[in-house]
């Protein structure tokens, strides 16, 4: 559009002068002057653009790239964590009606501030002196009839004492005869399994030897069989008696055998219904059995007796029972006049603070709850943060921290730290942090928010270099450090940061050259230019 508004302009020109001195001014036109001054300057600076794109390609081919170096310096290196909070009461207290009598001045609303000793509300006068007249006579009356009660108890303290001596006695007789008996019952389980065992022994042997006996006679038998059938002939027939003989020898004196485990098994089955042992232990054991039953028998009788005293003792207004309803009746009404005392004069604050919650109205009884007014302190106060997960680790009870409210600051110091975490409105997870303001003063708002800057560590005469010259992999945290226009790739170990520098305990010492590599990477070895920052 403009080379075409110029040559309008031109052509209109042109038009408006005559041939002969369109003739003449042809040559040296100022118009087309421009024009071919501008074609020029555009030609020179094309050439001028491709010479200057051939010579950077020319150096990235052939020179060593440029690169900004800081040097790793000594200094201090502080880790603050700057957030906000709001600032609450370290110390609160709710009043609650001491006595049921109706308000009679309320001096205090919402909001209000409150110094310690401020009259916070005031009580019905007539009110007041008629509960005190009461607690008066209950206690007058509460005095009276202790010592005619007294006497009272006297006739039970024997069997009372009687008892409480006898029955931790008896316990130990009854527990000691019972392990008697214990003992004794197992010494008749023990005798009676061992004859039990021994019989069961015998009937098994008796079996055993039945089968030999079967088959000492069916030997015999079948040695005369074969003896009649001629399948003996190959022996002498004084062979074969004495074969025979040995035979019936055998059989006789495994019959012996036999009859004697009978006999055994006899007189061990009247061992085990008349074993004098056994018979012994039983009577025994029924001795401590029948001794047990009296011990627990006068036991009964002196759990009835000491029952019987001790009711006695409660029915009779027991001496100890006694003292202790005086005594607790005399306090409460001792209590009762020392708090109508107390409120004669009004209800006053224990400490300075704001009034954050008021229930009672004049002329009106307490509340069903008896609450009447809630401060919370301004002299103990704190402000409340949120700290993630991040920052825990950094944390700890007893860090100082600054304190900014409405543009005043204040000293703190952390003294609470959450063992829980919570969820915030972000959904994130963190942990509440109690930070105590050390030097509070009356310009201190409840519910405001403040900024805290908490001095979680400090490090000294330390290596530090700028945030952005670390580089991090999966090993860990690198630089890029230049010496002699030479890159190399140096692991470190970096301690706590500001919001700026890092502090480096290991891999670098002061006055290294360390290159801010701006996200470019850098091998071992490669070769660069330096210009210091």
């Amino acid at each position: 559009m403009f080379g075409k508004a110029k040559r309008e302009a031109e052509h209109t020109e042109t038009a408006e002068i005559t041939p002969k001195a369109k003739k003449e001014k042809k040559p040296w036109d100022k118009a087309r002057k421009k024009k071919v001054r501008r074609r020029v300057i555009a030609g020179v600076l094309t050439v001028l653009v491709i010479m200057l794109f051939v010579s950077n390609s020319m150096m990235a081919k052939n020179g060593a790239p440029m690169v900004t170096t800081v040097a790793a310096s000594v200094g201090e290196v502080e880790q603050i964590l700057s957030t906000g909070g709001t600032v609450q009461s370290d110390e609160m207290r709710t009043y609650f009606a001491p006595l049921s009598v109706e308000v009679g001045k309320v001096n205090v609303s919402t909001g209000d501030t409150v110094k310690k000793g401020d009259v916070l509300l005031t009580f019905d006068e007539k009110a007041l002196a008629e509960k005190r007249q009461e607690a008066e006579y209950k206690l007058a009356s509460n005095e009276g009839g202790y010592e005619s009660s007294v006497h009272k108890n006297n006739e039970y303290i024997t069997d009372l004492a009687e008892a409480n001596c006898n029955l931790p006695v008896l316990d130990q007789q009854i527990a000691d005869n019972e392990n008697l008996l214990k003992e004794l019952n197992k010494k008749i389980e023990e005798k009676q399994a061992g004859l039990n065992y021994h019989g069961t022994n015998l009937n098994v042997s008796i079996l055993e030897w039945q089968e030999i006996i079967a088959q000492d006679e069916e030997y015999l038998a079948d040695l005369k069989a074969k003896e009649q059938r001629g399948e003996l002939s190959h022996l002498s027939e004084k062979e074969i008696r004495q074969l025979q003989d040995d035979a019936e020898i055998k059989l006789a004196n495994d019959r012996d055998i036999l009859l004697n485990l009978q006999i055994q098994t006899q007189y061990n089955g009247y061992e085990e219904s008349n074993n004098k042992e056994v018979r012994d232990l039983q009577w025994q054991a029924k001795e401590v059995e029948e001794l047990i039953a009296s011990y627990k028998e006068y036991k009964a009788e002196m759990k009835s007796q000491k029952a019987t005293s001790e009711s006695g003792v409660l029915d009779e207004g027991g001496k100890t029972k006694l003292k202790a309803d005086t005594a607790l009746e005399k306090l409460t009404n001792q209590e009762r006049l020392e708090v109508i005392a107390e409120v004669e004069n009004g209800l006053k604050a224990d400490f300075a603070g704001v009034v954050t919650e008021l229930e009672a109205v004049a002329g009106q009884p307490p509340t069903e709850s008896g609450k009447l007014v809630t401060i919370e302190s301004v002299e103990k106060v704190y402000v409340r943060l949120n700290v993630s997960k991040y920052d825990l680790e950094k944390i700890a009870v007893g860090q100082k921290a600054d304190v900014d409210i409405a543009g005043k600051t204040y000293e703190g110091t952390v003294n609470k730290i959450d063992g829980m975490a919570t969820q915030n409105n972000s959904g994130v997870m963190v942990v509440g942090v109690n930070v105590g303001i050390d030097n509070p003063d009356e310009n201190i708002f409840l519910g405001v928010e403040a900024r805290v800057y908490v001095h979680m560590a400090k490090a000294e005469g330390v290596v530090t270099i700028p945030l952005e010259v670390i580089n991090s992999d999966r090993d860990g945290d690198f630089v890029y450090v230049e010496k002699n226009g030479v890159v190399g790739k140096r692991r470190i170990t970096t301690g706590i940061a500001s919001d700026s520098v890092s502090e480096v305990k290991e891999g670098l010492s002061e006055g290294d050259n360390v290159i801010m590599a701006n996200g470019m990477e850098f091998e071992d070895g490669t070769a660069v230019a330096t210009m210091s920052q």
